[in-house]
């Protein structure tokens, strides 16, 4: 997709966009700017929404301009253009610091983190990363029930016993049917006009693979629950036990349109891909945490310790309405009796270090007394505890806090993580060295 077609804002900024930044998307009489834009924010609000976009036109009619307010969300949508209502671009939510999650979210399904898609806006496959495979299963399922009501039929050649000789299999014959009590049984071959011939059970096969990934607890529960009753009554109509694992299904000219169209879904399973791709998002600080608890899996796994990610600290007693019912720290690391509290915050603080505003100072003061509370359930006299923000390179500050009353003592490490695929082995090794 072409720059002029493509807009690209942050996430938690705001962007003003001049007319002739629109062109794409307006009419092209400046005259009309106005109405131009407030058209365009209607055609696109399902989009903006779906992104938590908040859109709105400001200005005078000589100087009018579209402000877009951008909220947690990154991701990708179509838009339309107010000319003629068709979509014409994308709208794209980046992070903050330049970085590039499309290397990094094919890295973070192990840790339970994929984007979430939206199948009724569809968008250009240069424009989005591919959709998870159970979209695919459920549109297997769906062409498969409209194949299966088609009684797809082709003559298969199979072997039958008959009394009388015709395309026989004399060598067979001699070796089976020698016996003079078997003399009249015939081992013919015969075309035979059928439903169960080898390419319907080639696509059989697929089925049971597409059941299985609808099944699968990757799944959403919604989808599942759609799924069930559809998913029981096609199960009692092939044996899984008899089909034979298939690796291509060759799509052939004569085939019917249907099963061609079934048949290019299942070698797209086979395969592992698609060829669909729809809007998608992410909720970009919930990316950062899966981020920083995929390389400290990394690490642990280096160290010979191990991870629990996202532990509850369960809070009881007599509560009002309002208060927490648990602490839930991003990650803790523990080897042997030592134990590291680490939280992940997509924050500026690492850029601004040199900056002293009353917003940096509050969110920090948030953030500080956060994993102290956190880290106060280790039994350590000497704890340790790590703020990861992110930052274009490894870069780290050490601070200390001691208690007057007694030899506590808590440090925390204040680390810069770069969003970067090339930068991760450069980056667990600094960490291994610094702890």
């Amino acid at each position: 997709m072409n720059d002029d077609t493509n807009i690209t804002i942050q996430v938690l900024s705001s962007s003003n966009l001049p007319a002739d930044k629109l062109k794409k998307f307006l009419s092209g009489d400046k005259r009309a700017y106005v109405n131009d834009i407030q058209k365009f924010i209607r055609l696109n609000d399902k989009a903006f929404e779906y992104l938590g976009v908040t859109a709105q036109g400001v200005g005078d009619s000589f100087n009018y301009s579209l402000v877009l307010n951008s909220s947690k969300y990154s991701g990708v949508v179509p838009l339309r253009s107010a000319k003629t209502g068709l979509v014409c671009g994308y709208l794209k939510i980046v992070g903050r610091y330049g970085e590039d999650v499309d290397d990094i979210l094919p890295l973070l399904k192990d840790e339970d983190f994929s984007p979430e898609f939206n199948d009724s806006m569809t968008i250009g496959a240069d424009m989005a990363v591919a959709p998870p495979k159970y979209i695919e299963c459920a549109k297997y399922v769906d062409k498969y029930e409209q194949a299966y009501r088609f009684h797809w039929q082709k003559f298969s050649n199979k072997c039958i016993i008959q009394k009388r000789p015709r395309n026989t299999d004399w060598t067979r014959y001699s070796k089976e049917f020698y016996n003079p009590y078997s003399a009249l049984k015939y081992p013919n071959r015969i075309n035979e006009l059928t439903t169960e011939h080898p390419e319907w059970t080639a696509l059989q096969y697929v089925l049971m693979l597409a059941i299985k990934e609808l099944g699968s607890t990757k799944t959403p529960i919604s989808l599942r629950g759609h799924y069930a009753s559809i998913i029981s009554q096609l199960e009692r109509t092939f044996d899984k036990n008899a089909l034979r694992v298939v690796e291509h299904i060759k799509i052939h000219s004569s085939d019917p349109v249907i099963i061609k169209e079934l048949k290019e879904l299942a070698n797209l399973i086979l395969n592992d891909s698609s060829d669909a791709r729809y809007a998608w998002r992410i909720d970009y600080s919930k990316f950062f945490e899966k981020y920083i608890q995929y390389l400290f899996k990394l690490l642990a796994y280096k160290k010979g310790a191990r991870v629990i990610n996202n532990p509850h600290y369960n809070i009881s007693g007599y509560k009002p309405a309002w208060a927490m019912k648990y602490l839930e720290p991003d990650l803790v690391m523990i080897k042997d009796s030592e134990q590291i509290t680490i939280d992940a915050k997509y924050k500026s603080h690492m850029y601004n270090w040199d900056s002293n505003s009353k917003e940096l100072h509050d969110t920090f003061r948030e953030d500080f007394h956060q994993i102290l509370a956190y880290s106060s359930f280790g039994k350590e006299q000497q704890k340790k505890t790590i703020i990861a923000y992110p930052f274009k390179e490894f870069k780290y500050y050490s601070t200390t806090i001691r208690s007057s009353l007694n030899e506590c003592e808590n440090q925390t490490l204040l680390i810069g993580i770069p969003i970067s695929k090339a930068s991760i082995d450069d980056v667990i090794t600094s960490i291994n060295e610094l702890i």
